[in-house]
């Protein structure tokens, strides 16, 4: 988890930003599937585009292009975000933002926490992540960014937990 954590006597807050070299190595990494569709469309030099291995080369540089604008928009729409609980106003604020989604927040009394929770994540091909989520009435729920580390991840239940019970 990337999560930076600061605490003071009335307010806890949890950031996952997503770093700018993250974002630029993501951008650049989108750079290199593009070899693809040049060494096997561009640089060839097709005569004629009515064939099979010509349909071949053209899958593989679609399959490469789709490969190229995931990378891209991960660069630019990956979210930063906080979640802020501060005990003197009696609320808990999650905050999301992205180069290309400008900052929205949403604000919810701490009251309306009904419990907190480690969500586990599966994947299908590696081991499964978790997150510290927040249920809260009317069935709304919000997390923090996801952890390799479940340890890590209670480990932060049990700070925020304590936080919440501590007397102001």
């Amino acid at each position: 988890m990337m999560a930076d954590i600061t605490e003071s006597e009335s307010v806890l807050e949890i950031r996952s930003p997503m770093p700018a070299g993250q974002r630029v190595l993501f951008a650049l990494l989108a750079l290199v599937p593009l070899l693809a569709p040049y060494e096997l469309i561009v640089r060839v030099g097709w005569q004629s585009y009515f064939n099979l291995p010509f349909l071949f080369a053209a899958v593989i540089s679609a399959g490469a292009l789709a490969l190229s604008g995931l990378l891209l928009w991960a660069a630019i729409a990956g979210l930063s975000s906080s979640i802020r609980i501060d005990k003197a106003h009696g609320e808990i604020a999650y905050s999301a933002s992205a180069p290309i989604v400008p900052l929205r927040t949403s604000t919810f009394p701490i009251i309306s926490i009904e419990r907190m929770q480690i969500a586990v994540i599966e994947w299908s091909d590696s081991s499964p992540t978790y997150a510290l989520e927040f249920l809260l009435a009317g069935g709304r729920s919000i997390r923090t960014d996801s952890s390799w580390s479940r340890a890590e991840t209670e480990a932060l239940l049990e700070r925020v937990a304590a936080f919440l019970t501590r007397p102001s």
